[in-house]
């Protein structure tokens, strides 16, 4: 299904032409020696042949070929003259079309179009030998640009811009994909490879209308180089922006280096003495050879997404030294810069969308964390607990106040962090069990073996493990909690011992196991893990997390 829609779009892109009904391949020309002011108006000696190859700037000519037409057309047909030049038309000694004003000097000239199309009647092609006379002049061209005709033909169909459509309707939903990640940007979140990709966007629309330009809107042919230029550099900033999307997504290092030798590599491109088509077609060339490198070296290394983005770019290699699909907005560029920026795209909303979910996650066990320290029953018994000590035992009071202070202000310090230190969360640990003794009036420890170090872990989880302890168990004597820490290779286990008591009459919801089994996956994804088993008579909570 998706090759035939590949197939589809880019049947859409090719630019069908109708049969011509006159044929003009192969017209032979020749320079008509005369005034160029009686030029298609009055006879004039033919002299040598003329090519369209050797056609420059700044040059003026009186050109004439003869053709045979074999049938005469039966509906009006459409001559179309694509040139670098001024030009008036003359068949069979009467002008049949005028584009600009062309002249012997240059201020006598007025310019016309880069592409010109004309009328012409059946009974101006009736059966039989014609002549077709080209008064011509070029003082407005640039010698820069090294084709200066592109075509002369005789269709029965007129020419128009329906096969730019397409690419303008592209172009206009590049500009707004643009347009919502520069929204994105600016009221959401500044990331480095949105900036990338708005940058892509922006520039394949605005590359994609001014290589449509000359056929849905036209413009006089001394613009034709300042086009040719604009395309060139939009060209080069959009081959050197996608091999750094692909390096600034997949955080590759030697960002600088890499898009530095694709700099070199555009530049270099753009200053051989290859013509404006040829340079383009290079530098776009160059960043996809790029971007299939840099996809290959993501895989290698594991990264996520890399393997879609490694097929996307070579796909778009493979389309784009197809045979035969032209160039730019009338077939490959449009086709494979959009194949690409959708990809991405889907890859990019893909990435927002995880990110949301992960931001509601976050905020999630952000407010379980805080609803931990505003328990309404841990809050009544610790009131009423604080009133019996008031008057039994002051200092004891004061003692107990100050520990459930710690704990509220530790609570609300490491709500929006996403890992503490073992060792913090350690203290957090020995706070709650000085609070639970003074609760049970008997003593609550935590031994620990093994040496925190430099490990981190979603904050209160090995707290959550000690408070589903005292919710599931009714302690009446000494409690002794143990904790070990081993560490393994690239990960380390941490192993928290529990006594087990007379059963509580507890009717929880596990939210606290999905506590730690949200605060593991959101810190650490697929590399830490959680169990919690019955074990000789005790409760074995082992968390696994990175070291």
């Amino acid at each position: 299904m998706t090759r035939l829609l590949t197939l589809c779009f880019l049947l859409l892109l090719v630019p069908w032409r109708a049969m011509a009904s006159v044929p003009l391949d192969g017209l032979s020309f020749h320079e008509v020696v005369g005034q160029f002011s009686e030029c298609g108006r009055a006879p004039g000696a033919a002299s040598a042949g003329f090519s369209f190859d050797a056609l420059r700037a700044r040059q003026f000519h009186c050109l004439q070929a003869q053709f045979t037409t074999t049938r005469q057309p039966d509906r009006p047909q459409y001559l179309r003259l694509s040139m670098l030049a001024s030009s008036e038309i003359y068949l069979d000694g009467i002008r049949v079309g005028m584009n600009g004003v062309p002249a012997d000097t240059a201020p006598g000239e007025r310019q016309g179009r880069i592409d010109y199309v004309m009328v012409l009647s059946p009974d101006q092609l009736a059966v039989g030998q014609h002549s077709l006379v080209l008064k011509l002049s070029t003082w407005h061209g640039s010698d820069s640009i090294q084709e200066q005709f592109y075509d002369i033909s005789i269709d029965d169909t007129v020419p128009g811009a329906s096969g730019k459509l397409l690419p303008i309707v592209l172009a206009g939903a590049l500009g707004l994909v643009a347009g919502l990640f520069l929204v994105l940007l600016l009221a959401y979140q500044w990331r480095a490879s949105w900036l990338v990709f708005f940058a892509l966007c922006a520039t394949a629309s605005l590359l994609l209308v001014v290589e449509a330009w000359r056929g849905v809107a036209g413009y006089e042919y001394g613009f034709h180089l300042a086009r040719l230029v604009a395309v060139q550099v939009l060209t080069g900033v959009f081959a050197l922006l996608l091999p750094v999307y692909f390096l600034v997504a997949y955080g590759l290092r030697y960002k600088r280096l890499v898009a530095g030798a694709v700099a070199l590599a555009v530049a270099a491109i753009g200053a051989t003495g290859l013509h404006f088509d040829a340079k383009a077609a290079l530098m776009f060339s160059a960043a996809l050879v790029a971007s299939v490198g840099i996809n290959l070296l993501a895989m290698r290394r594991g990264i996520p997404g890399s393997r879609t983005g490694l097929a996307v770019a070579f796909l778009s290699l493979a389309l784009w030294l197809v045979p035969g699909t032209g160039f730019f907005s009338e077939t490959g560029f449009a086709l494979v810069v959009v194949l690409l920026l959708l990809t991405i795209l889907g890859q990019l909303l893909r990435q927002f969308i995880r990110d949301r979910e992960k931001a509601m996650l976050a905020t999630r066990l952000e407010n379980q964390l805080l609803r931990k320290s505003m328990q309404p029953h841990f809050l009544m018994n610790s009131l009423s607990l604080i009133s019996e000590l008031v008057h039994q035992s002051p200092v004891q009071a004061e003692q107990f106040i100050e520990a459930l202070g710690r704990e509220f202000r530790m609570l609300g310090d490491y709500a929006n962090q996403a890992t503490i230190p073992l060792a913090r969360e350690l203290e957090l640990c020995h706070n709650y069990l000085a609070i639970m003794a003074v609760r049970l009036q008997r003593p609550c420890a935590l031994t620990v073996s093994g040496e925190p170090g430099a490990l981190c872990l979603p904050p209160a989880v090995l707290l959550t493990c000690l408070e589903n302890a005292f919710s599931h168990n009714r302690y009446r004597d000494d409690l002794v909690f143990e904790m070990a820490i081993a560490r393994g290779g690239d990960g380390a286990s941490l192993s928290l011992t529990m006594p087990l008591a007379e059963k509580r009459k507890h009717h929880g919801r596990g939210t606290g196991s999905a506590y730690i089994l949200n605060s593991l996956r959101e810190a650490f994804a697929d590399k830490a893990s959680y169990q919690a088993v019955r074990q000789d008579g005790r409760w074995l909570a082992t968390i696994r997390i990175p070291a």
